[in-house]
């Protein structure tokens, strides 16, 4: 059991039964649970991974089995006082199985179907998983004499599993939506019905057949429905907060001002409610220290190969513009990195434009943007060393001052691009800018890429208290073209009269070597 100040963080169990009974934390999200169950019938809700949906599930299995005692002192024992009416639960868990070929779904839902038919009695030959699901469902309306809840968690496994792979991805979205198209022909049976997931598929939509089902993503009225928002924190992880900063040797104020950098930002409604992420907020109380959690297993590797397949510069991922549309389907057949990020809690909302409707993207947090720009560099440069250690070189060399240092360790760096990769890596136009890019922004300073003058825009510039960079990269050019660039476009005028040392360097970059080929530095 994980404790911490006498308080116990549910890291390993999305079980409501099991944390309201062992005593664990938990942040009282029964109200939005009265909303659902007092407002509708068919929901979906897409949310990342580890923020709190199977929980949310179990929540209303709880509620559903009229298990009033797990609620005792929670806003629904409050909002519901009559009693409460018990009803019998189908819940399917497509999570935790790879999805690797033709069989491997049907085998999955054969697991849950047998499961319902051995507890319920079916004894009805053989048919295939859309009859026998049908069968399920009134058999257990008929022998209960109540109709029925269904609860799906990660609907969208088997899917999100073969992007890249149409074929498979197609095989499975015909099964599913045969399977889930149940749910509509069954409804005189249903009580109360809710899919889960972390992507959202459009077009040709596993839900094309499910015509009632209320997509509940983007509404304002359950933006906190999973996560922590910023007053569950300070109320119910305060004491957590307050280890922490005696661990930290901080303040209170200066614990919580590292939790909301590292872990808040998530934003799922054009309200902009704060969402901390919960996984990483708990891990964070329960350790007493600010690490990565979250990402710490490492980005998929499909949504950094999707930036690289579809030559896609990084740096448009913050702050790009989009529309609700955009945002909520994905193609079967073709993954928008933008979209796919968005769905997969790497990138989120940050400003909502009513006037043109759409949606400004950027990275939640520290933890996220760390995250993507490790792995994306260990997916490009996989054969150098390990990047937190050279970060932490090349930082040391920019705050002292030794541009030949920071260079040299760059150059080191980039040799770790593999032979093989290096005759396929021209079609990859952004590919160095994205590597450059992604150094740049670990490095922990105030770094600007392409950043705008009247006369153009500087590839990197790095300010710190001491010293300002100016670097210009000439990719299959010469350090000699890039340092006339910088001179003809007066790159360095704006700051003629600060006082800090300033140090322009002009880069050349051979895609046929894969590093750097040349060098020029000046000081000002």
């Amino acid at each position: 059991m994980n404790t911490i100040g006498n308080r116990k963080y549910p890291l390993s169990t999305a079980d409501f039964e099991r944390i309201r009974t062992d005593g664990y934390v938990y942040v009282d999200k029964t109200e939005y649970v009265h909303n659902l169950v007092s407002t509708g019938i068919f929901y979906f809700l897409s949310r990342p991974r580890r923020f709190g949906k199977s929980l949310l599930l179990s929540t209303l299995e709880a509620y559903f089995l009229g298990k009033r005692h797990l609620f005792e002192g929670l806003a629904l024992d409050r909002l519901q006082p009559e009693e409460w009416a018990a009803y019998p639960v189908l819940r399917l868990n497509l999570s935790g199985k790879r999805y690797a070929d033709e069989n491997s779904l049907l085998s999955e839902l054969d697991m849950h179907l047998e499961r319902w038919e051995k507890a319920y009695g079916i004894t009805e030959p053989r048919k295939d998983v859309d009859e026998r699901f049908e069968i399920v469902i009134q058999t257990v309306a008929a022998v209960s004499g109540k109709k029925v809840v269904v609860l799906v968690d990660e609907y969208d496994s088997p899917l999100s599993d073969s992007i890249g792979n149409p074929r498979l991805q197609n095989h499975y979205r015909d099964q599913l939506h045969g399977f889930y198209s149940v749910l509509k022909k069954a409804e005189s049976h249903i009580q109360f019905c809710m899919l889960t997931g972390v992507t959202k598929f459009g077009k040709v939509s596993v839900f094309s057949g499910l015509n009632n089902l209320k997509d509940i993503t983007f509404l304002d009225a359950y933006a906190g429905i999973c996560g922590i928002t910023e007053d569950e924190l300070h109320s119910d992880l305060l004491p957590g907060v307050k280890k922490l900063a005696e661990t930290e040797g901080c303040n209170v104020e200066d614990a919580f001002s590292q939790l909301k950098f590292n872990y808040d930002g998530y934003h799922f409604s054009r309200t902009l409610l704060d969402i901390y992420n919960p996984f990483s907020l708990m891990n964070a109380l329960d350790n007493s220290e600010v690490s990565s959690y979250w990402c710490a297993s490492g980005m998929p590797t499909l949504l950094s190969k999707s930036l690289k397949s579809a030559d896609y510069d990084l740096n448009r991922l913050n702050n790009t513009q989009v529309t609700k549309e955009a945002l909520e389907n994905l193609s079967v057949y073709q993954a928008d990195p933008v979209a796919l990020f968005y769905q997969t809690g790497y990138l989120t909302i940050k400003a909502y434009d009513p006037e043109t409707r759409l949606y400004t993207l950027g990275y939640p947090n520290r933890e996220i943007e760390g995250g993507i720009l490790n792995n994306v560099l260990n997916i490009y440069v996989p054969s150098s060393p390990y990047i937190g250690a050279e970060i932490s070189h090349m930082r040391k060399a920019v705050l002292s001052g030794n541009p030949e240092d920071l260079v040299a360790r760059l150059k080191a760096y980039l040799s770790g691009i593999p032979s093989e990769l290096r005759k396929n890596v021209s079609k990859y136009e952004n590919y160095y800018h994205t590597i450059f890019y992604c150094i740049a922004s670990l490095l922990g300073l105030d770094v600007n890429v392409e950043y705008n003058t009247s006369r153009g825009f500087i590839d990197i510039l790095i300010r710190t208290a001491e010293y300002i960079y100016v670097i210009e990269l000439k990719v299959n050019g010469s350090a000699g073209m890039a340092m006339r660039q910088i001179e003809r476009k007066g790159y360095a005028d704006q700051f003629a009269t600060d006082p800090r040392a300033i140090y322009l360097i002009g880069l050349g970059f051979s895609k046929k070597t894969a590093s750097i080929s040349s060098c020029k530095i000046e000081k000002k």
